[in-house]
């Protein structure tokens, strides 16, 4: 069977049969394409499991799956729809959780996802619109890099995202808007011998050292690799990933490794004495701050809200 566009009358039949244990089924074959492991999952027979998915096709007229001795593989309307199944699902278990925090006297829920370049001083400032201005919001917070929010984005597993905006990197579903640029800077400990370096000894000592930066690839390590190339070093040599400021200062406050934090916020902690910048150590970055959503997502009044109230928060 080939894939044909629905009219609206297939639609509204699509709609009358399609069921969640349709959409179930989809998202588990879509994560793992055998039958009887998806059966599993699913706490039905495998000939049930069978018998739904030949429903799904005989629904959508299409052929989903090809059928072989190691099990299913996907055809791309298999492909297209079980991702879709997983942002439906995704949508639905959203639904559950706002009313169920509406039932508890919420106004609406929020699944933001964010990177930690946009938590210390942008984060603050949008909760606090957000309180403004949306009061009894539930805002549920996911923080990671790229490649875990931009998967959990288009699953449908949150609303939005803010963080840095990779263009590379973002699947056709999702859209973005840039908000504000944010300087990087270079900073290690402040008895760091980085520190009161002369520049012709830099290089050497920058071969040496080991990086805590939130990934061994990414925008991050894109921007840190970009800056050491410039300096004739090679690397960077990451020993440890994290993304959490807290441990960023203990570490280098025990050790000889360099990491990163945004400009301010490294400015800042600079004064306190927890870290020190290292001379010439702001990152040159091509990866503006913005919000990052689904192709839908502005069609919800309340997201649509949270993109004006973010314009607002990057104002001087």
């Amino acid at each position: 069977m080939e894939y044909q566009e629905l009219s609206g009358a297939d639609f509204q039949r699509l709609i009358s049969r399609l069921r969640l244990r349709h959409l179930a089924l989809l998202d588990a074959l879509g994560h793992d394409p055998n039958v009887g492991r998806a059966a599993r999952q699913l706490h039905m027979a495998q000939p049930t499991a069978s018998k739904l998915l030949r429903e799904i096709e005989h629904i959508f007229n299409a052929t989903l799956f090809t059928r072989n001795r190691r099990g299913l593989t996907p055809t791309a309307a298999g492909q297209a729809l079980t991702r879709r199944a997983g942002v439906l699902l995704g949508e639905m278990r959203a639904t559950h959780a706002e009313l169920q925090a509406a039932l508890q006297g919420a106004s609406g829920r929020l699944r933001i996802g964010v990177f930690p370049v946009a938590i210390p001083e942008f984060l603050p400032r949008l909760y606090n619109r957000l309180q403004q201005d949306l009061p009894g919001l539930h805002i549920s917070l996911v923080e990671a890099v790229e490649d875990p929010l931009l998967a959990l984005l288009s699953n449908g597993d949150i609303d939005c995202i803010f963080g840095r905006i990779v263009l590379h990197k973002l699947p056709p579903e999702i859209r973005h808007v840039a908000l504000y640029e944010e300087l990087t800077a270079v900073v290690c400990a402040t008895n760091h011998p980085l520190v009161t370096a002369r520049q012709v000894e830099q290089a050497a000592l920058l071969e040496e050292c080991g990086w805590m930066l939130p990934a061994r690839q990414g925008a991050l390590y894109s921007m840190v690799a970009s800056w050491l190339t410039s300096r004739g070093v090679t690397g960077p040599r990451v020993e440890v990933e994290s993304t959490s400021v807290f441990v960023t200062l203990e570490l280098l406050d025990h050790s000889h490794l360099l990491a990163i934090l945004p400009k301010n916020v490294a400015r800042g902690y600079a004064k306190l004495g927890k870290v020190a910048l290292v001379p010439g150590g702001d990152l040159v970055s091509n990866y503006p701050i913005g919000m990052l959503y689904r192709n839908e997502g502005l069609a919800n009044p309340m997201l649509k809200k949270v993109l004006e109230l973010a314009k607002e928060c990057t104002w001087p």
